[in-house]
């Protein structure tokens, strides 16, 4: 077998399995629990009120009580098995499930060359920024890439996805997807107000939206308080061109580190695409197969609904999010006061400015650019 084959694991050992017991039952769970009984009384509340959809979902919320807990409470380390088996394993199931909520069908639209350099530069620039601020900062390598592709393509999905790509460790996943949590909670409140100051077209603000709103959730909820249904469908086509990026991104990532790590600078070419081969992660493929099924053969809601997107919408109960829920939990319990002692801040800046100057520019080209009206 191939050096780079060898490591190759498809489904966990009953060891692994049995160990990751205790922390899955015992923390996960009521946590997982606890986050979505706290997603149903807000969703109720702001659909009534506000008539627009929960713009914190259960995702985030877990998230947060996690990071709350492990800088509270000292874990026993039998826990510890649990949360690594939720971001090792129950992770990539859920991102393979949570390609049944998109399709590339809005790719083939009139128009889409203006929207696929928008979000091309959307993608590009955020981690031009980050590369060099991250220099500037002395921030490692992990962390300004967690963070860029989190800004650039699809927020939380896309940072826990590229941590097990290029193997990172997950005290450098759990700042950035901190950091998300921050700058994508910004936005629903800044950029219904930018949309009333500057009065911008239902189809630029959807674009911009689309383009620099860290995670669906916000995304959707963003456009709609800004510019209801007119604005939710551009936002939500250019951001299926910023989904549809992350594997040729993450597959440039994986040759960049593999190739970085290899010892032996004057190795054989085919020995550093043998070991892209064995580090890229299949469960990207499956996730852009499952993408690709969606858009050839749609499949029907009674199926897509509790498999991946509830009642047919963004927001709702479903096994991929509730798999993604554990996955951010086992994650953000690594976001301890240690580990943001140490280069917490360096990531916060690095992400904050880079989603900045993501921001000014597509709202300039948003503005400049013929996109016809979707």
């Amino acid at each position: 077998m191939r050096p780079y084959l060898a490591s190759f694991k498809l489904l966990p050992s009953w060891a692994e399995t049995k160990s990751a017991i205790p922390g899955l039952l015992l923390i996960v769970l009521p946590i997982a629990v606890v986050s979505e009984l706290i997603y149903w009384f807000e969703s109720d509340y702001v659909e009534s009120v506000y008539h627009v959809p929960a713009p914190v979902i259960s995702l985030m919320i877990a998230a947060v009580i996690a990071i709350v807990v492990t800088n509270i409470v000292i874990l026993p380390s039998r826990f510890s098995n649990g949360l690594q088996f939720s971001t090792r394993w129950l992770l990539k199931i859920g991102i393979v499930l949570y390609g049944l909520n998109f399709s590339y069908d809005l790719w083939l639209k009139p128009g889409s060359q203006w929207i696929l350099a928008i979000g091309l530069i959307t993608v590009v620039i955020p981690m031009i920024v980050a590369y060099f601020l991250g220099k500037l900062l002395r921030l490692d390598d992990h962390s300004s890439v967690l963070v860029s592709v989190g800004t650039g393509i699809c927020g939380i999905s896309a940072i826990v996805a590229t941590q097990q790509a290029i193997k990172s460790d997950e005290d450098s996943a759990g700042m950035a997807l901190a950091t998300i949590l921050v700058f994508g909670t910004f936005v629903l409140f800044l950029y219904p107000v930018l949309d009333g100051l500057l009065s911008l077209s239902t189809n630029v603000y959807g674009i911009w939206t689309g383009a620099t709103t860290l995670d669906l959730p916000q995304l959707v909820a963003a456009a709609l308080q800004g510019g209801g249904n007119a604005s939710l469908l551009p936002a939500l086509w250019v951001k299926s061109i910023r989904i549809g990026l992350l594997a040729p991104v993450i597959l440039l990532l994986v040759m960049r580190f593999a190739r970085k790590g290899k010892k032996d600078p004057k190795a054989q070419s085919v020995s550093n695409y043998g070991s892209v081969i064995g580090a890229f992660p299949l469960f990207i493929v499956a996730f852009f197969l499952m993408i690709l099924l969606n858009t050839v053969v749609p499949l029907p809601n009674w199926f897509v609904a509790p498999v991946a997107s509830g009642k047919g919408e963004f927001l709702s109960l479903n096994i991929a999010n509730i798999l993604l829920t554990t996955a951010i939990i086992g994650i953000c319990f690594r976001v301890r006061k240690d580990v943001v002692s140490k280069s917490g801040w360096k990531i916060l800046v690095t992400g904050g400015i880079a989603w900045g100057v993501q921001s000014l520019l597509v709202l300039w080209l948003a503005s400049s650019f013929p996109i016809p009206h979707v």
